[in-house]
This record gives structure tokens, sequence and C-alpha cells, in this order.
């Protein structure tokens, strides 16, 4: 891994891992206020949805670098060879491009034509949609690298090798 690859990753964890942070806070102490009667929170459910957005993309950004969100991997250790597991691994790139690149621009659009701010910080709500095209152009990013390495395996690979070497 390059030192660009793992900079990204370490902001992508740390972005996901200060939103959670501010989040259980921020809750914490609007059980705490509520539950001596001190005072509720007006605001606190705009900042929730915020820090949630941010949360769940930049997590889920980091889990996609990392390969390690949740599949069914059934069918990739049924493969018999390292080259039917890339051409599999190939397709499904493919499918995750389709749907990354979709989700990346109508993240975009949504982000570009939101005008509206939230009711009592007066936030603009597209700080919180920017995260959709955001995280998700890096999902893209990882897809391509993803699909460039199953294309690299499947044009020199000589030896039918299992798809654990893949």
């Amino acid at each position: 891994m390059s030192a660009l690859d793992r900079l990204i990753g370490q902001a992508l964890r740390g972005i996901a891992t200060l939103c959670l942070v501010a989040l259980f806070l921020l809750l914490l102490a609007n059980v705490v206020a509520r539950g001596f009667q001190l005072a509720g929170f007006a605001w606190l459910d705009e900042v929730v949805q915020g820090l949630f957005a941010w949360m769940v993309f930049s997590g889920a950004a980091a889990l996609w670098r990392e390969n390690d969100h949740f599949r069914v991997d059934w069918l990739e250790l049924r493969m018999g060879t390292q080259r039917s597991a890339a051409i599999l691994g190939a397709i499904l790139s493919l499918l995750s491009l389709a749907f990354f690149f979709a989700m990346t621009w109508y993240g975009w659009d949504l982000t570009d034509r939101s005008r509206a701010v939230t009711p009592i910080l007066g936030f603009p709500t597209a700080a919180f949609y920017i995260a959709i095209p955001i995280f998700g152009a890096v999902m893209t990013g990882y897809t391509l690298h993803a699909l460039f390495k199953c294309l690299q395996t499947l044009f020199t690979s000589t030896q039918p090798e299992t798809p654990h070497d893949l």
C-alpha cells in the first residue's frame, strides 16, 4: 500500500470515529439533561443527522477500501481457479462501479440542488448531503483498483491457482 492509500484509510477511519464519539457524547449529554430535567437540546436532531450521514458514508468507504465489508463469499470460495475467481471479481467490480457511479452522480445532484437549511441552527443541508458524492467517489476509486487487479490476474495468470491466491 502506498503512503497516500494509508493516509486515506486513516482519514476515513478518523472521520467515522470522530463522528461516532461526537454522537455518543451529544446523546449522552441529552439523556443526562433530560434525566435531571435540565433542558432538552432542540438542535440535537439536526446535528445527529449530519454526524450520522458522515459517519455512515465514511465508515462504508473505509470498509470498502479494506475489503472488510459484509459480503457473501460462498461462490467466490467455490471457484476452482484463480482465473474464474478473477472473472467473478471483475463482474462484481463492474456492477459495483455502476452502483457507485450512480450514487456519486445522484448524490452530487442532490447536494447541488439542495438549498434548504436546518430549522434551528441554519446549517445548509448540502453540508450533510455532500458526504454521499465524496465517499461515493472514494469507493468508485477503490472499485476501479479492484477491477484492474482482477483484469491483471486474468491477462497474466497462466497457471490454475485457488481463488485464495487472488
